[in-house]
């Protein structure tokens, strides 16, 4: 049962007589410990990363490429932010051929500052700088990921299939080539002179593994896995295993011996997976929710370790789309930061799994849910200007509602404060609270002013919206079965796994009791095959502004120009991700997140009655 203790009871007792009993210790140690992290710069949007001569370097979106060095004291320090002013090039894959020191960069799509239908090379010759040699032009644009092997440079071209082009001794390309494999390409990994390739398969399971052979590209083998192909590396201490990042569907651990693919087993943690990595016995899912660690060295595999996403920074800002396992340690590409985390299999989870805010009506309670993932009882406090206000154990795997009355909230959130911070201490459940916690974050309560409609708050009621589907029909939401709205921009990494996610969630006919989830984006998807790309066949859509100007001024009662930022919460910490909003056929919002956790969700459905 939960502790709720009023500031009344918080006053100081009498002083004892005799030496105070000394407070317990916590023996417990962390699974992942974060050691360090930097940023690039003020707006990175970090993707995937590499590491190559004790540097990190990072697709950095439209500011190419991003570079950072790897200190000896355990910290991360940046050495070069990326392109800038009107240099901008837009970077979301990376390739190292370690021979030549030259980096390859590719992208989903051309910017508008550089429309070429190219790859960027860059020299990597200088430690920590990452300088732009020379293009290489394509013959169609649309690159998920690049991957060296030998002296070859795989091309995921998505549904284009997978291409090869030629390294040079100095790392110059030439002899572009389509290897005659077809399929959505996403990822490739060479194990033990072949090469694994994820392919996204919105017609089967969601996701397939082919095993080829170099050269001659024959297909060996092939193993349909379920859900959204998000994610593949090989075994960091050079294993026949590969470990693939299936959204919702988790992790899989895929043994690649004989010619042949084997799944061994599939880890599943309470998050979306972008992918998978493995170190030996160690395992670990990066998720959007954060770092998930396993020794798989046991009958059943023991989670040691959760490093969650944002933890660099107050603000908790960051999603984590890419890792990977370099000297024993953890790299971590937290959208907004880099981050380092010492790797202990033999720790454990010490962190909860906490949302980041709640954005609450101007009165009446606010309720969330937190999450213990980890394998030991963990007792979780609520903390305000420094007093405990909310106490209560969490078993393994638990999950517990947080209720605060609208007493306690009147206390905690003035009604003229647009939002108050509350710290969450996680404790070792033999340590009082005048002890030191294994962990904290912050968890930001955030209320409507009284006299502001936008952004509305759980439990009003969503306002008429006027869109367009992707066939152009004209269609209004809130709609009578209940909706979920997605805003996204299509070249906005960090949204790519929740829409991927969702769409195969959709087809796998999971109810996740939100109604119909509507991507909604002022840009047309159908002309440039981006549902097609992204694997998003049987989504729905809604389009609105330059994207369906049938419409016309439909909207005008919310913005004359602009439907997102009205339902932007910026008080609610969320990152680059927007906002989105569960509403029932009423129209009445049930819920608001701006953290995508998939089947997860920390969020407690209004009413909270």
């Amino acid at each position: 049962m939960a502790l709720l203790l009023s500031g009344a009871t918080l006053g100081c007792a009498p002083a004892s007589e005799q030496d105070p009993e000394p407070i317990p210790v916590s023996s417990l140690k962390p699974g992942l410990a974060l050691r360090g992290g930097d940023f690039a710069t003020r707006e990175d949007h970090l993707v995937e990363l590499l590491v190559h001569e004790g540097h990190v370097y990072v697709a950095n979106s439209t500011l190419g490429v991003s570079s950072l060095r790897l200190d000896d004291d355990g910290g991360v320090t940046r050495t070069d932010p990326g392109s800038e002013g009107e240099e901008l090039l837009r970077c979301t894959s990376l390739a190292v051929h370690v021979a030549s020191d030259t980096l390859y960069c590719g992208s989903d799509a051309p910017s508008g500052l550089t429309p070429l239908v190219r790859l960027e090379i860059y020299d990597l010759s200088t430690p920590g700088v990452a300088r732009w040699r020379e293009g290489f032009e394509l013959e169609q644009w649309g690159t998920r990921d690049l991957e060296v092997v030998g002296e070859q440079l795989l091309i995921h071209h998505f549904d284009g299939g997978l291409w090869t082009a030629e390294i040079g001794p100095d790392g110059s390309l030439s002899g572009l080539s389509d290897t005659g494999v077809s399929g959505n390409a996403r990822v490739s990994a060479g194990v033990g002179g072949q090469v694994v390739t994820l392919f996204a398969d919105a017609e089967g399971t969601g996701a397939e593994l082919r095993l080829l052979e170099p050269g001659t590209w024959a297909e060996l083998d092939r193993l349909p896995l379920r859900g959204p192909a998000l994610g593949l590396s090989a075994d960091a201490e050079g294993g026949a295993r590969v470990g693939v990042g299936l959204g919702s569907g988790g992790m899989a651990v895929v043994e690649v011996e004989g010619g042949q693919l084997r799944l061994e087993q599939t880890l599943e943690p309470p998050a979306v997976v972008t992918t998978g990595l493995l170190s030996g016995d160690v395992a670990i899912a990066v998720t959007l929710s954060g770092a998930f660690a396993w020794k798989l060295d046991e009958p059943t595999p023991r989670m040691f370790g959760f490093g969650p996403a944002g933890k660099l920074g107050f603000a908790r800002a960051g999603n984590m789309l890419h890792g990977v396992i370099h000297d024993g340690e953890l790299l971590t590409s937290d959208w907004l930061w880099v981050e380092r985390w010492a790797i202990d299999p033999e720790g454990e989870v010490l962190d909860l799994d906490v949302p980041r805010g709640i954005y609450v009506q101007p009165e009446g309670p606010v309720r969330w849910r937190m999450r213990n993932p980890g394998r030991i009882p963990l007792r979780a406090e609520l903390w305000f200007d420094r007093e405990p206000i909310w106490a209560r154990e969490l078993g393994p795997g638990a999950v517990v509602e947080v209720d605060l009355p609208a007493s306690l909230r009147a206390e905690l959130l003035a009604s003229d404060e647009p939002s108050a911070a509350l710290s969450v201490r996680s404790y070792d459940p033999s340590v009082p609270s005048e002890g030191e916690p294994v962990s904290s974050t912050v968890v930001v309560l955030a209320q409507r002013e009284p006299d502001e409609l936008f952004p509305p708050a759980t439990g009003d009621v969503f306002p008429t919206l006027t869109l367009a589907d992707a066939d152009q029909q004209i269609y209004t939401l809130p709609t009578a079965a209940g909706s979920q709205t997605i805003w996204f921009w299509p070249d906005c990494a960090l949204m790519w796994p929740q829409l991927e996610d969702l769409a195969w969630l959709r087809r796998e006919g999971w109810d996740l009791g939100r109604g119909e989830a509507i991507m909604l984006t002022n840009t047309d998807v159908a002309p440039d095959g981006f549902i097609d790309r992204w694997d998003l066949s049987g989504a729905t859509f809604g389009l609105w502004g330059v994207a369906a100007p049938e419409i016309g001024g439909a909207n005008d009662h919310i913005h004359e120009e602009d439907i997102y930022l009205p339902f932007f919460i910026e008080e609610m910490p969320g990152d680059a991700m927007p906002t989105d909003y569960v509403m029932d056929g009423d129209g009445r919002i049930r819920s608001i997140e701006r953290m995508y956790r998939g089947p997860w969700t920390l969020a407690v459905p209004w009413p909270w009655e």
